[in-house]
């Protein structure tokens, strides 16, 4: 009996030991980080390891750009212990690269995007990590403050958190800007409470013209003011709804009127020379022409026409008018500048912190707006100025592209290019006209995984034809152009794009009700 005790008691132990061994063993559960909920691996002291982590940023990289970043990893090294690889890819540049290195496996950590830029093709490429256990363990406050502000829901793709977005309130409805002094000094007047059409404003296009010979006039045709003309608003994908339809139907844009005026009217402003023939080859920072006193007008937002400039000549100013004010406009949603983490990130918890830490950390907030205090920015009182002999054009930090994305209402400080109180008008202009209108799809996101391949195909047509559409260097007229590309269009798939976005919709607003 002793001996068949025995026996039983070592085939037990045995049964434990293999089962202990299969659980060590085991692959983790899908979200699981592996890491410890302390944000990454200790060592024997108990402190995080050191790591790097790789951010890529839109526009040009500023000459003390590592500086700051080095002293943000010495301010936060006891609670980070993080070193930072900051990279930055040109505007004109960004969208294309990014995709790229979502396609090819590259490792970074943390990158900006949004939905003007390649938000949605790197969502629909499973680009973006996963964050649903991720956020509320490594971010809470940042997770709290977007489930409080519903932004979480517009964070979601396929059901699941993929973006960090901004948190601002803003609407983008279109104006156009000119050089109010330079207008006035060549005896041009502008009746601006009149001032609403597209044939306004090719009447005052061909007055600058007319003055102001050797500049550059415009730079494009100002699409959004024809999708505020026809209600009309962007899903992703060059696909639109009707603002006024309550069934939201999926209009593919290239097929609507809006489309075919604003090809139309670029066509026209290009043979009359009001936008330059090697605009798309030029390489020229459009930005540093407008300040220059070289491109003298744009389409813009009440933000862009308010915001201070770093002109070069004194007593230059931006005069505006709103056009197609009566059409509704969406506001911007919280995607329309976000920070994601990469899918092939080695390091989302330690990112996460730092997004984390900036939400709650005035001096970590100045460091990686402003940078150095005395080396990059002096403060006036409360506001963030540039040193001495510096400006927006020649800034060795402050406004760096793709900040827009870590922006916090809670501790922005006036500075340079926005001025006391700039964001409440803001906030103001975007609620205070009621064509202004939250979207009827906030929170959805185009689903494209049944349709990945005709969404490839489509987004490279449609990216094609569109850059040489919106400066009229079309190969063809602008109805023959359009036309072509309806028809590509048509046989790359849109059929079966169009019903696939129709059903999510529809499904997502009956979820609504």
């Amino acid at each position: 009996m002793k001996k068949r005790f025995t026996f039983i008691a070592r085939i037990v132990l045995c049964l434990v030991l293999i089962s202990a061994m299969l659980v060590s063993c085991s692959p983790k559960s899908e979200g699981d980080s592996g890491n410890d909920s302390d944000g990454g691996s200790q060592n024997s002291s108990g402190k995080l390891d050191p790591v790097t982590l790789h951010f890529i940023f839109f526009g040009d990289k500023k000459a003390e750009t590592d500086a700051v970043w080095d002293a943000i990893a010495e301010y936060t090294k006891d609670t980070l212990n993080a070193t930072f690889d900051v990279q930055f890819i040109a505007g004109n540049d960004y969208k294309d690269k990014i995709l790229v290195k979502g396609s090819t496996g590259d490792v970074w950590d943390l990158n900006f995007d949004g939905d003007w830029l390649s938000y949605y093709q790197m969502v629909g490429k499973d680009a973006y990590m996963v964050l649903d256990d991720l956020l509320p363990e490594y971010a809470p406050t940042l997770y709290a403050k977007y489930q409080e502000s519903g932004a979480i829901e517009a964070a979601k793709s396929k059901g699941h958190i993929v973006a960090v977005p901004w948190t601002m309130v803003m609407n983008n409805r279109p104006l156009f800007q000119w050089r109010g002094d330079l207008v006035e000094e060549a005896g041009i007047t502008v009746d601006k409470d009149s001032f609403e059409t597209v044939e306004d404003i090719d009447a005052l296009l061909a007055q600058m013209k007319e003055k102001y010979p050797d500049k550059k006039i415009v730079e494009n045709c100002g699409f959004d003011m024809f999708r505020a003309k026809y209600n009309l608003m962007d899903i992703g994908h060059s696909l639109s709804v009707d603002l006024n339809d309550p069934e939201l139907k999926v209009i593919p844009i290239e097929s609507t009127q809006a489309y075919l005026e604003r090809a139309q009217w670029a066509e026209k402003w290009q043979d009359a020379g009001y936008m330059w023939k090697d605009i798309l080859t030029d390489k020229l920072d459009h930005n540093d022409l407008i300040n220059q006193g070289l491109l003298i007008s744009k389409f813009g937002t009440h933000e862009f026409a308010n915001q201070n400039r770093a002109w070069v000549e004194e007593g230059a100013r931006w005069d505006y008018a709103y056009v197609y004010e009566d059409g509704l406009f969406a506001n911007r949603t919280p995607l329309a500048n976000v920070v994601a983490i990469s899918a092939t990130s080695e390091n989302p918890e330690r990112t996460l912190m730092f997004l984390n830490m900036l939400e709650e950390d005035q001096k970590l907030y100045d460091m990686v707006h402003y940078g150095i205090e005395g080396k990059t920015y002096v403060l006036n009182g409360e506001e963030a100025v540039f040193p001495e002999g510096m400006n927006a054009s020649n800034s060795n930090y402050m406004e760096w592209g793709g900040r827009w994305a870590l922006w916090k209402p809670q501790f922005m400080r006036p500075d340079a290019s926005y001025s006391e109180g700039f964001w409440t008008r803001e906030k103001e202009a975007a609620v205070g006209n009621p064509k202004n209108v939250v979207s009827p799809l906030e929170g959805f996101s185009f689903d494209i995984t049944a349709v990945n391949t005709e969404v490839s195909r489509r987004d490279q047509i449609y990216t094609d034809a569109d850059k040489l559409l919106d400066v009229g260097l079309g190969d063809g007229t602008a109805e023959e152009v359009v036309q072509k590309l309806i028809e590509d269009q048509k046989a790359a798939g849109l059929d079966i794009i169009v019903a696939e976005a129709q059903k999510q919709i529809d499904e997502f607003l009956k979820g609504k009700k």
